[in-house]
Order: structure tokens, then sequence, then C-alpha cells
């Protein structure tokens, strides 16, 4: 009986620190849409975001800074990283006012309720970036079952 509580217990240890293991990702969903200042020129830009899933990425971006006056529009995602509890990190391949050919890193803070705290960045590969606190607009992460 005493072999077998042990054993019983060393299974159970072992599924505990698997179950702990770090860099195992979950499956949930970033949803987020609003404006920011933080652009080159300092004027609004707005945007949208779903993106779900670390092992099967998919989701769309759509940013346009009224400043600058261009429009970015993910075509493909490529990856979904969960950073933390609240930041989320997707990159993918995205057109720039209708011509192809670039990559992004876009960045996502959910920060709690009203979403007054959370962040918007993104990163172009044709050098151009912009990030800030939304001014207006809301990020959502998602648990999925």
């Amino acid at each position: 009986m005493k072999v077998l509580a042990r054993s019983l217990a060393l299974v159970l240890g072992l599924c505990t620190s698997l179950a702990a293991t770090p860099g195992a990702q979950e499956v949930d969903m970033v949803t987020a849409g609003g404006w920011i200042t933080g652009t080159p020129t300092g004027a609004r830009a707005n945007f949208g975001v779903v993106a779900r899933d670390p092992a099967t990425p998919s989701g769309n971006l759509n940013y346009v800074d009224h400043g600058d006056r261009i429009h970015v529009k993910s075509e493909s995602i490529t990856s979904y990283t969960i950073v933390d509890d609240t930041t989320r990190q997707i990159t993918g391949t995205a057109s720039i006012d209708g011509v192809s050919g670039f990559t992004f890193t876009a960045t996502l803070v959910d920060a709690g309720e009203p979403g007054t705290a959370d962040s918007f960045e993104l990163t172009l590969s044709s050098g151009y970036s912009a990030s800030g606190t939304l001014q207006g607009g809301n990020v959502q992460i998602h648990p999925l079952p």
C-alpha cells in the first residue's frame, strides 16, 4: 500500500510540474479597436485588430494614419505570441496603400477596463512605427475553450 501511495504521489507531482512548464502557450484571441496619437506626425491613427491561436495564427489588422495618410492592411498573420497575461504580439505580411511586400509587428496590451490604459504599437518593415496609449477604444483578450 505504501508503494502504491508513493507511486501515486510521484505521478501526481510529475503531472503538476509538467502542467506548470513555462513556455507552453494557451489558446486565446485578442480583439482591439481604437485610436492613438503616437504617430510620427502626432496625428490621429485608427486601428482594428482581431487575432488568435499561437498554434495556427489567424486574423486581421487594419490601420490608418491620418497624418501621413497611410493605410496598412494585413495580408496574413504569421505569428501570435502570448507575451504575458496582458500582452499579445502578432506579426504578419501587409500591404501599405495597396502595395504588397511589407511585414509588420503589432503589440497590444489589455491593461484592464475601461481601456483607458490599453496600448497599441505598430512597426512596419518600411521603417514606419507608431505607438501609444489608446485615446479611445479598447483592447480585449478573450480566453478560448
